[in-house]
């Protein structure tokens, strides 16, 4: 599964962490860069800085082919 976590506060991190040690490809979007120090540091997916409202941003994401996103914001 690819999913899209926006937020990466406590609940985001954990939430992509979880997903991603059990296989799943995930992106994480958050505007504030310090918010991926969340993230343990054995996290393989993606991090994105940004606006999740700026289309660029989904894009890069990989929005166009992912099957889930939730927003923990």
């Amino acid at each position: 599964m690819k999913a899209i976590v926006v937020g990466c506060g406590r609940i985001g991190a954990e939430l992509a962490y979880r997903l991603n040690k059990r296989g799943h490809e995930v992106a994480v979007i958050d505007n504030v860069p310090a918010s991926f120090s969340n993230l343990p540091s054995d996290f393989k997916g993606r991090t994105l800085e940004g606006d999740v409202l700026n289309q660029d941003v989904l894009i890069r994401a990989g929005i166009e082919n992912c099957d889930v996103l939730a927003a923990v914001t």
